[in-house]
């Protein structure tokens, strides 16, 4: 061993020999290396010294790699589109064959219930634009697990679908109202408990409306929950072309997203790729999302759409509509 190693040295080098983790280890190593003196007696074991730390920090850096593996979420479903919406409900509502028919998802649809075990996401063609819609595993009681729930906040807003014939019908979206209550999501239009909570948009679908006592459990749904969110009954059972565009037309709704046009100005618009901003966004956002120099810069736009005659010019604080073209004027 080279002489004139301090004492502080040897001190680091009993923990390195002490360490029981890589972590510890490589810590001593790391405390050796800036201590030992620099000269060509110690060369050698700055060498060794060295050489031990990038092992380590290879090894470490395999061992978190497959840490991500191990600790895959199953419930994180990557974002597309131009907005993401929940699909929760009880067993056997009919969540599987909704997400068949509006997407070309392909999950598995069974007559036994929870034939959904993990979200199942699947885009939904809607006029120019595509929204995600995503099948989450049915919700049985009031508790539901952690990933769950951070799937949830993750999404734009919430689609309950449920039975129309299920004789616990009122018993199955209370389950669900509850559910979504004990994981902090609020649905109702009014001051949150605290910033813990997330809200999000929420209406209600009630499948197999195709008899007259479904029928009437629709009506009384819809009294019992006229002041809390809106309640639509629909049937798949024909997949009726009018009745799946008039399902697409309110889940768009529920997105609370508009498309807005550009237009280079002396230019016509272009109507291939719109731009996706939420209601009541203006034309200053607009710009933000187009760049941010042309946010910094702009002073008014001219609108066809939303204004009072095409081509009016207003404001950067302008609300904007959707289909509305706009042309940035800086």
């Amino acid at each position: 061993m080279p002489a004139n190693l301090p004492p502080q040295y040897l001190e680091a080098e009993k923990k390195f020999r002490q360490a029981h983790t890589n972590q510890e280890k490589l810590e001593a190593l790391e405390e050796m290396l800036s201590i030992i003196p620099k000269h060509k007696g110690t060369e050698k074991l700055q060498a060794e010294i060295k050489q031990r730390i990038s092992k380590l920090r290879k090894q470490a850096t395999r061992e978190k790699k497959s840490q991500a593996k191990t600790h895959h979420d199953p419930y994180f479903i990557e974002r597309a589109g131009a907005a993401q919406i929940a699909i929760v409900g009880p067993p056997n509502s009919g969540k599987s064959t909704f997400l068949a028919t509006l997407t070309r998802a392909r999950p598995e649809i069974a007559d036994f219930p929870f034939s959904t075990y993990y979200p199942t996401p699947g885009m939904m063609e809607y006029q120019d634009i595509q929204i995600q819609l995503i099948d989450f595993p049915p919700i049985a009681d009031e508790n539901i697990e952690g990933n769950f729930t951070n799937a949830l906040r993750r999404a734009d807003a919430i689609l309950l679908i449920a039975d129309a014939t299920s004789k616990r019908l009122l018993e199955d979206i209370e389950i669900v109202e509850k559910a979504l209550g004990k994981s902090k999501i609020s649905f109702l239009p009014r001051p949150l408990p605290s910033l813990s909570w997330t809200f999000l948009p929420l209406i209600i679908m009630l499948n197999k409306v195709e008899t007259p006592s479904s029928q009437e459990n629709l009506a009384l749904c819809q009294e019992l929950w006229q002041d809390k969110t809106e309640v639509i009954g629909i049937s798949l059972k024909t997949k009726n072309k009018e009745t799946i565009e008039r399902i697409k037309e309110k889940i768009f709704q529920l997105a609370g997203i508009i498309r807005i046009y550009s237009k280079p100005p002396g230019l016509p618009p272009d109507l291939s790729r719109p731009f996706i901003l939420k209601k009541g966004e203006t034309v200053k956002d607009l710009a933000e999302q187009i760049h941010r120099d042309i946010a910094q810069e702009i002073k008014g736009a001219r609108v066809w759409g939303s204004g009072k005659f095409d081509g009016q010019l207003v404001s950067v604080d302008h609300p904007l509509e959707d289909k509305d073209i706009v042309e940035i004027h800086t």
